[in-house]
């Protein structure tokens, strides 16, 4: 009997892979993945990482990757057939007799809904921390070169007065990043789902 991909996705969004890959590995954050040692080859460095919000998993050191099906036939070297029936006892999910009803495609479509919300608003939060990130380093470079000239006996009253417009633009962006929230979770989830309103 063919699995219907509705139940597939039931399995899928019942299964969540940073549970389930961390009782077989020591995770630890990294961004915005977890990271720890492989569980298919001899890792003497963590190169196993694992994305939450996408659901996947990859090794850097080995190569394998894929979804959290992939990873249950790797770990149990079986087919797709055999992982999603494994992940469906496990979630007490019941394949035999099933039919798919309308609650069941509704339910799976609402699922898909939510999960590309989460995959869109962690690029929204990626993004945006980078770009923070970008400017709050560039604006460090030049407090700190502003900074080596003022110390070098710089003489020159324009050259005194550009050093420290520079350091006094990089510790007002520092403030503002922690007055704003500006790299803030919550902030920036206010911020997107106002964006995403009005849209």
């Amino acid at each position: 009997m063919t699995i219907p991909s509705e139940f597939v996705e039931l399995v899928r969004e019942a299964s969540s892979i940073v549970t389930i890959a961390g009782e077989h590995v020591r995770l630890r954050k990294s961004g915005a993945q977890l990271v720890g040692r492989c569980p298919f080859h001899s890792d003497h460095a963590p190169s196993f990482f694992v994305h939450p919000g996408k659901g996947v998993f990859r090794c850097h050191g080995c190569g394998v990757g894929g979804d959290i099906f992939s990873f249950i036939q790797l770990l149990h070297k079986c087919g797709f057939r055999q992982s999603v029936e494994f992940l469906a006892a496990r979630a007490g999910l019941k394949l035999e007799g099933l039919t798919v009803p309308p609650e069941l495609i509704a339910k799976v479509s609402e699922m898909k809904a939510k999960r590309r919300d989460r995959e869109d608003f962690e690029r929204f939060l990626n993004d945006r921390i980078e770009a923070i990130n970008r400017q709050y380093r560039a604006l460090g470079r030049a407090a700190t070169h502003a900074e080596d000239c003022l110390r070098a006996g710089e003489t020159d009253a324009v050259v005194h007065e550009m050093a420290w417009a520079a350091i006094e633009r990089y510790i007002a962006f520092s403030n503002r990043i922690e007055r704003e929230g500006l790299c803030d979770p919550e902030v920036l989830k206010a911020e997107w789902e106002q964006q995403r309103a009005a849209a």
